[in-house]
């Protein structure tokens, strides 16, 4: 079992916030954080009634141990079940202003790269304070549960959901090392045939278990991905995400991945989301890249 992270052992900004968790409940002092924009967001005091903009933050404030501060949400907010029952405010055509200021929100948690600046700006200029969060790498998913916790006053479920989110992604990490290679190609969607480069969640997820993202040197983070550009690098294994059991799309036919019968499904909402869940679908990749290891049954193919 990996040992808790003691105060002195954190990332200095996981200090601040630790320290912060400590005292906020006690002293009950107005809260000053920067959030992922570089903007500083002062409440003073700790959120009582939450709005979030985004599944994976909703995730994150129940995470946080916020989840009955949450006044409203966003579409496709489902887990855990008690986000189904939430009213929602913003979807994929923006945010409802209208609909938000009706349940009177004290803080807006919104998502950097998924929300629209315009409706950001929007809420700000209706005086309710909007904290950005942006989770791009594993590391920010225990970071922002902290920041949540302080700004919700929630630090101590907080502290404990990071610490544990941490420890098994560091149990991950020591399964994988010394394990071979894998050269993994990720599908985002199949039609257009979409993947991620080496500044996406997944691709980390994918080097933590010891495998190796084919199109990770590529500029844009999501992009589509050449079919005879596939050919030609041969991946080892092919991982697509779906919450439902589905066909591997018959572009792959011809692939010695697809002959080998390496071709694995993974949750879709546990990693696309990039949330307290991150580490199940990490879960599910190593485990897939693990099978991948195996020799191929000599009479496999498809």
């Amino acid at each position: 079992m990996a040992r808790l992270v003691p105060p002195w052992a954190m990332p200095a900004r996981a200090v601040l916030l630790w320290l912060a968790a400590m005292t906020v409940p006690v002293l009950a002092a107005p809260i000053s954080l920067r959030d992922d924009t570089g903007a500083v967001v002062t409440l003073p005091r700790p959120a009582e009634r939450i709005a979030s903009l985004a599944p994976s933050l909703t995730e994150l404030v129940y995470a946080a141990g916020a989840g009955t501060r949450l006044v409203a949400v966003s579409a496709y907010s489902d887990f855990p079940a008690a986000a189904k029952t939430l009213p929602q405010v913003v979807d994929a055509a923006g945010v409802s202003l209208e609909s938000l200021l009706a349940f009177k929100p004290d803080l807006v948690i919104a998502w950097k790269s998924g929300n629209r600046p315009a409706d950001i700006k929007r809420v700000l200029e209706l005086g309710i304070p909007v904290f950005v969060i942006e989770v791009a790498r594993l590391a920010d998913v225990p970071l922002a549960m902290r920041t949540i916790g302080v700004l919700a006053g929630t630090g101590d479920i907080a502290e404990q959901a990071a610490r544990q989110f941490e420890r098994d992604v560091d149990k991950l990490r020591r399964a994988s090392r010394n394990k071979k290679t894998v050269s993994v190609f990720f599908e985002i969607s199949q039609q257009p045939l979409m993947t991620i480069n080496r500044n996406h969640a997944i691709d980390e997820v994918i080097a933590l278990c010891g495998g190796d993202n084919i199109f990770r040197d590529q500029s844009s983070l999501v992009f589509t991905a050449s079919l005879e550009e596939l050919f030609r690098l041969q991946p080892q294994a092919i991982l697509f995400p779906a919450n439902e059991e589905k066909a591997p799309f018959a572009q792959y036919r011809g692939l010695k991945a697809w002959e080998q019968k390496r071709i694995y499904r993974v949750g879709a909402d546990e990693l696309l989301r990039t949330g307290p869940r991150l580490v199940m679908g990490a879960q599910q990749v190593c485990a897939a890249l693990e099978r991948a290891r195996k020799p191929p049954a000599p009479s496999a193919h498809q």
